[in-house]
This record gives C-alpha cells, sequence and structure tokens, in this order.
C-alpha cells in the first residue's frame, strides 16, 4: 500500500510540473486570403501576457499547458488556443468579420485615466496646451524640421498594452502611446483624437511597439528615478536589468564672424543611457558599465556563470546583449 501511495505521489508531482513548465512558441497569423496580418494582439486570457505580431505576422510568446491564447486584431473574428496544443512555427489563420473594429473586447479593462494636456501631438514641434494655462508641452520654442533628436521615444504613437498594479491588462485598439523622455508621461490618443496623459499610479508596465517591430517595455523604479521611466531589458526570479535614458535639449550654438563659422545650426535632443542591475532577493540597485569587467564584478554572486556567459558571449556589449545576459542569469 505505501508503495502504491508513494507512486501516486511521483505521478501527482511530475503532472504539477509538467502543468507548470513554461514554453516560448513561435508562429505567423496569416488572413483568410493567405497575407500577415500585422499587429494581431495575442494574448493568454488567464494571465496579463501578451505580444503583437510583426509585419510578416510572426509572433513569439510564453505559454503553459493551462494556457488559453487569445489572437484579436482589427477586422478579424478573434481566435482563441488551448495553450496544451500550441506548437513552434504553427500557423493562426484569422477569419475577416468584414468591420473596422476588433473581434471582441479582450481587455480587462477598456478605460483609464487621463489628463488632457493639448489639442494635437506632433513629433518635435510645440504642442499647445491652452487648457493649463496657454504655453507648450515642451516650452521649448524649437520648430520642426531644424531639431535633431527626439523628445519622445517614438516619432508617432505606437501600439501597446498597460498592466495595472492589480495584475490586470488593459488592451485596445483604438488606443496608441507614446513616451515624453523629458517630462516623465505616458502620451495617449484615442481614436486619433486629442492627446492625454496617462495616471502614473495606474500603471506597473506599460509594453509599447514600435513601427520597426521593437519592443520596450516600461515602468517606474523610483530607487533609480521617482519621476522617468526606465526600460525593463530583463527580469526575472534573480535579476532585473534596466535602462534609463536621460534626455536634454540643447540649442543651436552655430557662430559665423565672417571669417569662419563652429557649432551646430540646429537644435537637438541628446539622450544619456545608465544601466542598472536590481538584485530581486535583496532589492538592491546598482549602476553597471556595459564593459565585461563591470558585469563580472556586479554579479558576483554568480562569478562562475557570469564568466561562463561573458567567455562564450563576444560581440559590443549593446541593449540586445544585455537582455540575453539577464535571461542566461535567471535561469
Amino acid at each position: 500500500m505505501k508503495k502504491i501511495f508513494s507512486a501516486c505521489l511521483i505521478i501527482l508531482a511530475i503532472t504539477q510540473i509538467a502543468n507548470s513548465q513554461t514554453n516560448n512558441i513561435t508562429g505567423i497569423v496569416k488572413s483568410d486570403k493567405g497575407s500577415p496580418v500585422h499587429y494581431v494582439f495575442v494574448h493568454d486570457q488567464k494571465s496579463a501576457n501578451g505580444t503583437f505580431t510583426d509585419s510578416l505576422g510572426n509572433f513569439s510568446i510564453m505559454v503553459n499547458p493551462g494556457s488559453v491564447i487569445q489572437f484579436s486584431a482589427v477586422g478579424y473574428s478573434d481566435v482563441a488556443m488551448d495553450g496544451a496544443k500550441l506548437s513552434n512555427n504553427m500557423q493562426v489563420t484569422l477569419t475577416s468579420n468584414g468591420s473596422s473594429g476588433p473581434g471582441s473586447t479582450f481587455a480587462t479593462s477598456t478605460t483609464v485615466s487621463t489628463t488632457p494636456i493639448a489639442n494635437s501631438y506632433l513629433a518635435n514641434e510645440n504642442i499647445s496646451n491652452a487648457g493649463a494655462g496657454g504655453g507648450t508641452l515642451n516650452g521649448l520654442g524649437h520648430q520642426k524640421g531644424n531639431v535633431h533628436g527626439n523628445r519622445y521615444l517614438f516619432e508617432d504613437f505606437a501600439h501597446g498594452f498597460i498592466i495595472s498594479p492589480q495584475g490586470a491588462l488593459t488592451e485596445n485598439p483604438t488606443y496608441f502611446y507614446d513616451y515624453d523622455k523629458m517630462g516623465g508621461g505616458i502620451m495617449i490618443t484615442m481614436n486619433n483624437g486629442p492627446v492625454s496623459q496617462l495616471d502614473n499610479s495606474q500603471i506597473k508596465t506599460i509594453t509599447l511597439f514600435s513601427k520597426d517591430d521593437k519592443t520596450y517595455v516600461l515602468t517606474m523604479v523610483p530607487t533609480i528615478d521617482a519621476a522617468h521611466y526606465v526600460q525593463i531589458l530583463a527580469s526575472g526570479p534573480k535579476y532585473n536589468i534596466y535602462k534609463a535614458t536621460k534626455t536634454t535639449f540643447v540649442k543651436s550654438d552655430f557662430v559665423n564672424n565672417g571669417v569662419t563659422s563652429h557649432g551646430n545650426d540646429y537644435d537637438e535632443f541628446v539622450d544619456d543611457f545608465t544601466y542598472y542591475l536590481l538584485d530581486v532577493q535583496t532589492n538592491q540597485v546598482q549602476k553597471i558599465a556595459p564593459k565585461k569587467k563591470a558585469l563580472k564584478a556586479a554579479f558576483t554572486k554568480d562569478a562562475d556563470k557570469v564568466n561562463k556567459y561573458l567567455a562564450d558571449h563576444s560581440g559590443d556589449i549593446d541593449d540586445g546583449y544585455l537582455a540575453n545576459l539577464g535571461s542566461y542569469m535567471n535561469q
């Protein structure tokens, strides 16, 4: 009897482990006419996990056997699939529903708290803010076409979704976002209408997808900067790696005395990047330089592991390198 009971416990444990396994699933979403569908929201209905397809319809998402993955896009009927039946390199077909709206409401919340700030939004231009007593959003007096760089994360608004501090997911195909790198606010426009600023207290993370299919996950880390978002390059049970961006405005300093000239004849937004490592277990944050010596010193608790990764991976230590390093160190 004891042997039978022990065997049952082993089987139960194996089943629980199998059900808790999370796998990265990749695939492509096409229309019923065979064309790839861009900006399909791929979302786990049972968790706050989501992504968008790229311009070729490709997607990649972490799932477990208990997941229910939903595929939603404007003009198409939704498709929901059991996570246990998903496989790599799979193809999902969406059927046109002949409408200009999404197949269904797939957000746990479709309303967000905002503060109106502008009547229009144009990157690198003055933005009227009469409702706040006049002036401009940027207040810098430059004109589009006579400035290099960008005050905002994107030249135009981007698709995205929000995770609230309570874990609720908000994604709405009529919501588009941008991040003000200087002011620290998340800008939102609904149905291409007036621009507002989101209430930061509603946001745990916001994930933004640029037109060139790059993903940015932003969050507030008060110990790094209480007024600006930082980008999450890696996160896990042991370590988080963040990228903080400080953007400053530098006015034209061009001088021509008739004989010689020097300086720039344009205004410029200049970005300065700083990287941080969070030890999740101790909640300690430290700056890290994108150099092998500095990374070895930062990961002293896992010296052998970090040394192996650095020895096996050459190349520039950029955002992608640090993201992959963080993923490896969290395994």
